[in-house]
């Protein structure tokens, strides 16, 4: 699955050179982990420049401002993480499968960047202007690209994705549970991701076929 690294620079910027861009991606994972343990506002470019062991100057020349950090990693994360459900929900397979295979694809993707996802979610006002337009626009295109799969579950292949009331519902109610998991999940006590998605899976897809059978 790609990882942050496969995603494109941000609306202006041009693509860095390998091992410029390896360097972008760790002071980004780093950037993350300082975030959401102590939250955007608290934090300072000193003390991000601190946490990966790198000069204020020097980080910098990577980011204009804080603001800027924030919004590559908004940017990366959730663009990375919806490419890769856009290649998932592109298999072949009935509703139930695509749908079963976003759930697990979304906690697969937080299980190897819990720190990126939860800095993100925290901090999803925290941005302002054309910065959180654009990355607004992206998570605008993973809604769509789920609920889409949500209406086919709910009225089948025929339905061709168009979004109803029940399925924007049915899509807020799952995003809620994903976007909530860092909150309580810990792999020793609660299991695999994978264990986790099917659970959610069963759960949500038992609601949904109640549903078709009552529509």
């Amino acid at each position: 699955m790609p990882k942050t690294s496969a995603v494109m620079p941000a609306p202006g910027r041009r693509l860095a050179r390998a091992s410029t861009q390896k360097k972008l991606d760790e002071l980004l994972m780093k950037a993350a982990s300082l975030v959401a343990r102590k939250g955007f506002e608290a934090t300072s470019m000193r003390d991000l420049a601190k946490a990966i062991d790198a000069s204020l100057a020097g980080l910098y020349h990577y980011f204009s401002s804080k603001e800027d950090l924030l919004f590559q990693l908004q940017y990366r994360t959730f663009g990375s993480l919806l490419e890769q459900q856009q290649a998932v929900a592109a298999e072949p397979g009935t509703p139930e499968e695509r749908f079963a295979r976003l759930i697990t694809g979304h906690l697969q993707f937080y299980a190897r960047h819990r720190n990126e996802l939860k800095a993100c979610t925290f901090e999803l006002e925290s941005l302002t202007g054309k910065p959180y337009e654009t990355v607004e626009a992206i998570r605008r295109r993973y809604y769509r690209l789920m609920t889409s799969v949500v209406a086919d579950v709910i009225g089948g292949p025929s339905s061709n994705g168009k979004e109803t009331r029940k399925s924007r519902h049915a899509t807020l109610f799952i995003f809620g549970m994903l976007n909530w998991i860092f909150m309580w999940y810990e792999p020793s006590r609660h299991g695999t991701v994978e264990q986790i998605g099917q659970e959610m899976r069963e759960l949500v897809l038992d609601g949904l076929r109640r549903g078709k059978r009552s529509g």
